[in-house]
């Protein structure tokens, strides 16, 4: 069976092997991915800035978090989101035992890093599937991070202006997640903005007062081959979620809502990422008409 972890060490020993070992150097690489579109409610303006799946831990270190956050304050954004996967829990090294002693003085690195994101409206943050798998980090990480101005959504909503409301939900394979009850402050009129790392997850907005769903997860498939696509993607849904807009509607090319893909910063399993570039997306969001 073709795992996601058999997968990329296949990969990165024939990149590696054909490239002299570049694979490596383009983990820390990465795109500005600027878009623009009406959020219905808005009355006015709005940037946002998502950052995603950074995945911190044996790969990608401290250096490569403070210049993401480099790049996003650069945007000079209204609003900041991590949806999620801010560790690596894939390699169970030593710094990731789940033990608050062996996981604290490692951890501190990260949030140092992410405390200097700076944005008016707040920076807020939600769990992926990686900080679940490591239930002490996370518990660590969720006591320490709004001490660095970052508040974790955690089936969780609230009004960041008067016209936005944002809200988060834990993640889906941790079987937590409920937009319903992160959905309970919104009034009807205003703009909804939901965070999901899992965009499988979207299937459970349907017909829920929100405007967009912004996640992660996926990576583009880290790995995207010409003529074949992703070999390998963490979605029940294969390749349909690698990254990008997906607009709500009937079909197969349909979402249940709308929503868009990020395909992160970090790696997971290996620092690979192949015709799958990092990206952190900023969002120039416009009132209707």
């Amino acid at each position: 069976m073709l795992t996601r972890r058999r997968f990329l060490v296949l990969a990165a020993m024939g990149f590696a092997a054909g490239t002299g070992g570049l694979a490596v150097g383009c983990t820390y690489q990465f795109e500005v991915n600027r878009q623009r579109r009406v959020l219905p409610g808005l009355d006015r303006p709005l940037r946002v800035v998502q950052l995603s799946d950074l995945h911190y831990g044996p790969w990608v270190h401290a250096a490569s978090i403070r210049a993401w956050v480099r790049a996003a304050n650069a945007e000079k954004p209204d609003l900041t989101v991590i949806t999620g996967d801010l560790i690596e829990s894939g390699l169970r090294l030593v710094w990731l035992k789940e033990l608050y002693h062996a996981a604290t003085p490692d951890l501190e690195p990260l949030l140092q890093a992410l405390g200097a994101l700076r944005a008016p409206l707040g920076v807020y943050a939600i769990w992926g599937n990686h900080d679940n798998g490591l239930p002490a980090v996370k518990r660590y990480l969720g006591q320490r991070l709004p001490k660095y101005g970052i508040e974790v959504l955690a089936n969780q909503g609230l009004f960041v202006r008067d016209d936005l409301y944002l809200s988060g939900v834990d993640d889906y394979w941790a079987e937590e997640a409920d937009p319903k009850v992160s959905l309970t402050g919104y009034r009807k009129g205003r703009a909804s903005l939901a965070l999901a790392h899992n965009p499988d997850f979207w299937d459970y907005y349907h017909g829920l007062p929100v405007n967009l769903v912004l996640s992660g997860h996926t990576h583009g498939g880290q790995v995207y081959l010409p003529g074949i696509g992703a070999p390998w993607t963490p979605s029940r849904y294969k390749q349909r979620y690698l990254g990008g807009w997906y607009w709500a509607g009937r079909g197969p090319a349909k979402a249940p809502i709308t929503g868009f893909v990020s395909r992160g910063l970090g790696t997971t399993v290996l620092p690979l990422r192949i015709s799958a570039p990092a990206e952190l997306v900023v969002f120039d969001f416009v009132p209707e008409g």
